[in-house]
């Protein structure tokens, strides 16, 4: 049969009559005119191309959706119930906490050696911790790291028990880490993605490894980083681990091994560099080829736990929203601490602790929520004053200081002293944020917040600690860029002594300029308050 002919039924004859059409006579059995078979096989192609985009649509849509089907999912309900609500008809805002963990329970028995067994170290910690801010209204995003041994109040029935470093708290399990970030912090976490260790290295693998630049040898027995040459360097995924992983780092000057004195803040502001490298090499190869991207996605599935109210939908609707962000512009900021070494609270050892430092912290956490400051005290703020500082003293003359702040101080308790240096900690019921961040707007020093259920609504318990002052800052405070933070230090002085910090505009601004303005804020034994942005090191590695 010719193309372009009409099928008859077998066995029936074809019609020869004829019918007239324009003027003249056209019969059935006639081919078609051009024109005519032209448009049909034009139709049949344009349809079995819609088939084929949609059937291979649906395959890949299908395909991501049993890959996700294998993400590990957990329920917590600690996280933001729903988003805030948009204002002015603007999105609103999305936090998402980003930790590497190092649970070891999962290791296969080549990294076990490498690393240690789940017996060998127990439980989990949060090596990294990170929040995400996503603002779809700008399209804009943000990242605040937070210190791995933040002292921090842990939630009740801890493992680890009454207070630790915030990295202890997964210990419990993802729940409890998101309590003591959103709690101690204030700061609403949204979604939750975890990432194993061993699955950081197969991801880095399954990429085909990644790119960096060494300015000099660099080492670290403890993350088995051994970095003998020097330039641009291609990094396989046990590498790349060793690079984000190590904290007790040495590097090569001068013809000897030198120590990194910042141990964890400078593994921070590496992971920063490290981070942006990462999702450039995602960006230009690891997801463009499909063959490496189902090896990504191989190795990712079973090494990450997601919260389960973070579906495929929220998930794919932020890699579009985002996709076009350059990560070398994102602003990376790490919250200001101070450090105590050789801690010891209530007869336990807890090490080098990283101390809060007020009202740094709120204002670099703030500016990283694009928050406004909290309100102006009010008589309804009902405040019970615990002296927990070691001074018999302080307890009247904080009350008598709270007052004249426009507090009501409806009761003052001595307590006992935890420890010869210890944090003032701020007891809210989980409803009442806005009047704690009331009374930490007026607190100095080393202020930590705690959700407690069994305050009562609207009430503010304060337990007093031996590094506080009493009083709003005159101005907007910002610790120096070039300050820095040693965690040698051994000091477990029980002095206030201040230091001196000038003031800049704004602490997610990636500004430099400063005023001559200053103020003082109290830290543990004089200790020097670290910088919020990152304050990169002749030694530290970059993007080649």
């Amino acid at each position: 049969m010719e193309q372009g002919a009409t099928a008859e039924p077998a066995g029936e004859p074809a019609p020869t009559h004829a019918r007239r059409r324009g003027g003249r006579h056209f019969r059935a059995t006639d081919r078609p005119p051009p024109r005519r078979r032209w448009a049909r096989r034009l139709l049949v192609a344009v349809n079995a191309f819609v088939a084929v985009c949609l059937i291979g649509a649906g395959s890949v849509y299908g395909y991501v959706r049993y890959r996700f089907s294998e993400v590990k999912k957990v329920s917590l309900p600690g996280l933001r119930a729903h988003l805030p609500a948009p204002i002015e008809g603007k999105k609103p805002p999305m936090n998402i906490l980003l930790v590497g963990s190092n649970n070891r329970s999962d290791l296969d028995p080549s990294e076990a050696a490498q690393f240690g067994s789940g017996s060998d170290v127990p439980g989990a910690r949060s090596d990294v911790t990170m929040i995400l801010h996503l603002d779809p209204s700008s399209g804009a995003a943000s990242l605040l790291s937070i210190p791995r041994d933040l002292f921090v109040p842990l939630p009740p029935k801890s493992i680890a028990g009454a207070v630790g470093k915030i990295d202890a708290a997964l210990n419990d399990g993802p729940e409890h880490l998101v309590e003591a970030v959103s709690g101690s912090l204030g700061i609403p976490i949204d979604h939750y993605i975890e990432l194993n260790f061993d699955g950081f290295q197969h991801v880095i693998d399954a990429m085909g490894g990644v790119n960096m630049n060494f300015p000099t040898k660099l080492r670290d027995v403890y993350s088995s980083l051994d970095i003998t040459q020097t330039g641009c360097l291609h990094l396989n995924g046990s590498s790349a681990l060793a690079v984000v992983r190590a904290r007790h780092l040495q590097y090569f000057s001068n013809g000897q091994w030198l120590d990194d004195p910042q141990s964890d803040l400078s593994r921070i502001r590496r992971n920063h560099v490290f981070l942006k490298v990462f999702v450039d090499a995602v960006k230009s190869k690891g997801l463009n080829d499909p063959l490496r991207a189902n090896a990504v996605l191989g190795s990712l599935v079973n090494q990450i736990t997601v919260d389960s109210g973070f579906g495929l939908g929220g998930i794919l609707n932020v890699l579009r929203g985002y996709r076009t962000i350059d990560p070398n512009t994102v602003p990376t900021t790490t919250l200001p601490i101070t450090v105590v070494g050789n801690y010891h609270w209530r007869g336990g050892s807890y090490g080098d602790v990283d101390m809060p430092v007020e009202p740094l912290d709120q204002q670099v956490v703030n500016a990283f929520l694009g928050r406004s400051p909290a309100s102006p005290a009010t008589p309804s703020v009902s405040v019970q004053l615990v002296n927990t500082s070691g001074s018999y003293g302080r307890l009247a003359t904080v009350a008598q200081q709270l007052g004249a702040a426009g507090f009501t101080v409806a009761s003052s308790t001595q307590g006992s002293a935890p420890a010869p240096v210890s944090e003032t900690v701020i007891h809210y019921h989980p409803g009442s944020l806005d009047q704690a961040r009331q009374v930490l707007s007026v607190l100095q020093g080393a202020v930590m917040m705690y959700p407690d259920a069994t305050i009562a609504d609207g009430v503010v318990s304060v337990d007093i600690g031996s590094v506080l002052a009493v009083g709003a800052p005159a101005g907007p405070l910002v610790a120096a860029p070039a300050v820095g933070t040693s965690s040698t230090s051994t000091s477990t002085s029980t002095s206030t002594s201040t230091s001196t910090l000038p003031v800049t505009s704004g602490a997610a601004s990636s500004s430099t300029s400063t005023s001559t303005t200053s103020s003082t804020i109290p830290t543990p034994g004089g200790q020097p308050i670290s910088s919020y942005t990152d304050q990169p090191s002749a030694f530290d590695p970059t993007a080649c």
